[in-house]
């Protein structure tokens, strides 16, 4: 599964493109005055992390209402952190064909098909998602990861660059789309360009030698993979060891060496992060150069 956001942030997102990114529906309902007390307990609920109360009670609502959009956007972002991605697809549709400049729910809607690995459809979301340019880094940081997955590496420097402006405009960290940008640049040929991502990503990484800085470290050659490793202290974070361990190696033109980490990610990695689905596609992509005479 794609990285997303924790529920509280994606409730802060949530209200912020309700009322401030998405052009064109300026004369939706305020969810304050247009949901029922059932809803504002359910996103509560889902705040406090109690995920299943929370859709029974989105549920409810939705059944009085088919229409209420904060319900169907507080089922859509359960769906999507329970992993039933069909079900967040279809939900997040269901949004976007009554309000089609809701730049949320279009980046949820390519959340849930990127994690299906349906990159058309990932695409198509994302790129609606950023049609109005809104300032927020991960709309444009999920655009990238989509065109790492597809192959599209000169597309996904750029949109991991525009990710980087639009987090710095936030003063938020932009590590991943340095990361993504840097390894668009080694595949599509570019090392002088990679070089200049990897320095200045050095440059400007976490404080305090938070994660992912030693990967920042040792593609910088400072760390060996073992090293590397030793640092991280959850799923995901080993997740992404591994994955940039295997694409590193693999920019060397080490296949053999890069293949055991992949295929490590690609079965055992946390679903949860853009990486797992990375891995995954370059295994399957592996498969089917196998086939080719």
């Amino acid at each position: 599964m794609a990285r997303s956001p924790r529920p509280s942030l994606l409730l802060c997102v949530f209200t912020a493109c309700l009322f401030a990114v998405t052009p064109g529906i300026a004369n939706l309902p305020d969810p304050a005055a247009s949901s029922s007390q059932l809803v504002n307990e359910a996103y509560d609920l889902f705040e406090s992390g109690k995920t299943d109360q929370a859709l029974e009670s989105f549920n409810k609502a939705l059944k009085e209402n088919d229409a209420d959009l904060p319900a169907r956007l507080g089922q859509a972002m359960i769906f999507l952190e329970q992993q039933r991605h069909e079900d967040a697809f279809n939900s997040y549709d269901q949004i976007v064909q009554r309000y089609p400049s809701h730049a949320f729910a279009w980046n949820g809607r390519g959340l849930a098909a990127f994690n299906l690995e349906n990159f058309d459809e990932a695409l198509t979301s994302f790129k609606q998602a950023t049609a109005d340019q809104p300032i927020n880094g991960f709309f444009y940081e999920s655009l990238a990861w989509t065109h790492l997955c597809r192959g599209d590496y000169s597309e996904a420097a750029t949109s991991a660059k525009q990710a980087t402006l639009m987090y710095n405009q936030n003063g938020e960290t932009a590590s991943y789309p340095l990361l993504i940008a840097y390894f668009s640049q080694l595949e599509g040929g570019d090392e002088n360009e990679a070089m200049r991502t990897l320095k200045y990503a050095q440059n400007n990484k976490p404080a305090n030698g938070a994660w992912p800085t030693p990967v920042f470290e040792y593609l910088m050659g400072q760390l060996d993979a073992s090293d590397l490793i030793s640092f991280v202290t959850d799923t995901a974070q080993e997740t992404e060891a591994h994955t940039y361990i295997g694409l590193h190696l693999r920019s060397k033109g080490q296949i053999d060496l890069a293949q055991p980490h992949l295929n490590w990610v690609a079965a055992k990695g946390d679903e949860r992060v853009f990486e797992h689905t990375l891995a995954r596609t370059l295994q399957a992509q592996e498969k089917v150069a196998l086939l080719l005479p």
